[in-house]
């Protein structure tokens, strides 16, 4: 059986609803919740002048709530606008406060995971990386020389052109870095938010990609410990069998009453009553992870990340009478019951009062009597 564990117990953990039960989560969310506070303060900091663009005025944040991954920086140059990461972003920032450990949590997550590795190939046009633009590369006289690059626009060839030829006031070129004039190259600034390492200026915190990864693992880490107020159920048709047979030590619990001469009555019975009551009282440790999900299929939550450590149960009297059926339950022999069956068996029995018959009966009539006087 579990042992109450003091530090868990005692530990501050949330209570979330998981299906038709409550669980108390060890969630060790530290590490996602501070990366996404880094990740979203590192955004947030970093403006538009920060990233060499004159036609936008917002932060990094702002330009990936609005645009997307792949949101076009310059209104005549790079692909269409693609559905931004808004709501993800808006998931992401209240999962890392509160995560409710819901299904649907995790396939968000997972959908996230799925469009970041989808866009980030090395050679997806929806990489940020591989945003495309008819970039200037050089300038001879007064004439631009166009060639097609990738990540960024602003080049020193488009800053000289831009000054020295339309006299414009521009931002200074940025970083060689972040354009190239091949696919899979470049390290702009939007793909260093998303895919970066936080080794590169100016995001020099750890990418989203990153942040989502660790999501993913605090979730899948999570432990439940199922409370003993809003316990597993073992009360519809069939959750006996299931339980006895998926929950080790439900099994061993129920297997040891039912070889406990205390479990039988004084009729011969099971002591149903004493047995349930056993049985809600004590909480149950989960062996593995089958079992974990056998957990789960009782209370109705598949599909909830994490991890059951522990549970307790409510049984109903038909289901415990049928698991008592399940693990042999008969008449203990060491029973009262039994040993006063036995002593009924071993007790002498009484004579009966002999039935009387002419052979064995004195004769009483007249002649007799004459007899004897004579």
């Amino acid at each position: 059986m579990a042992k109450k564990d003091a530090k868990s117990v005692t530990k501050k953990q949330p209570k979330i609803t998981m299906g038709k039960g409550t669980s108390r989560v060890e969630y060790k969310g530290e590490s996602f919740a501070q990366l996404w506070k880094e990740w979203e303060d590192t955004a947030k900091s970093i403006n538009a002048t920060d990233m060499g663009i004159s036609r936008f005025t917002g932060s990094l944040y702002e330009m990936l709530v609005k645009h997307g991954i792949v949101g076009r920086i310059m209104k005549n140059s790079g692909p269409k606008e693609t559905p931004g990461i808004g709501k993800e972003l808006k998931f992401l920032a209240s999962l890392a406060k509160k995560p409710k450990f819901k299904p649907s949590e995790m396939k968000q997550l997972e959908s996230i995971v799925q469009t970041l590795q989808t866009y980030g190939g090395q050679q997806s046009d929806l990489n940020p990386r591989n945003i495309a633009f008819e970039g200037v590369v050089k300038v001879r006289g007064s004439k631009a020389i166009k060639k097609p690059i990738f990540g960024h626009y602003r080049t020193d060839a488009y800053v000289k052109f831009r000054e020295a030829v339309k006299e414009k006031d521009e931002l200074d070129s940025v970083d060689s870095s972040w354009w190239s004039t091949n696919k899979g190259e470049s390290t702009p600034p939007m793909w260093q938010a998303i895919y970066g390492d936080g080794t590169k200026e100016p995001f020099t915190t750890k990418g989203l990609t990153t942040v989502v990864t660790e999501a993913v693992k605090g979730l899948l880490n999570a432990k439940h410990h199922i409370i003993q107020s809003d316990p597993v159920a073992i009360e519809s048709a069939g959750a006996a069998k299931f339980a006895y047979e998926g929950l080790s030590e439900v099994k061993t619990a129920m297997d040891r009453m039912v070889n406990d001469p205390r479990y039988t009555t004084r009729a011969g019975n099971f002591s149903s009553k004493a047995a349930r009551t056993r049985l809600m009282k004590i909480p149950y440790n989960v062996r593995n992870n089958k079992e974990s999900e056998n957990v789960k299929t009782l209370l109705a939550a598949k599909g909830t990340p994490g991890q059951i450590e522990d549970f307790y149960i409510y049984i109903s009297r038909r289901q415990l009478n049928h698991m008592a059926k399940l693990a042999g339950w008969k008449p203990h022999p060491e029973s009262t019951y039994m040993k006063n069956k036995e002593a009924e068996k071993e007790k002498p029995k009484e004579d009966k009062d002999e039935k009387l018959t002419s052979a064995n009966r004195d004769v009483k009539d007249w002649r007799t009597v004459m007899k004897v006087v004579v």
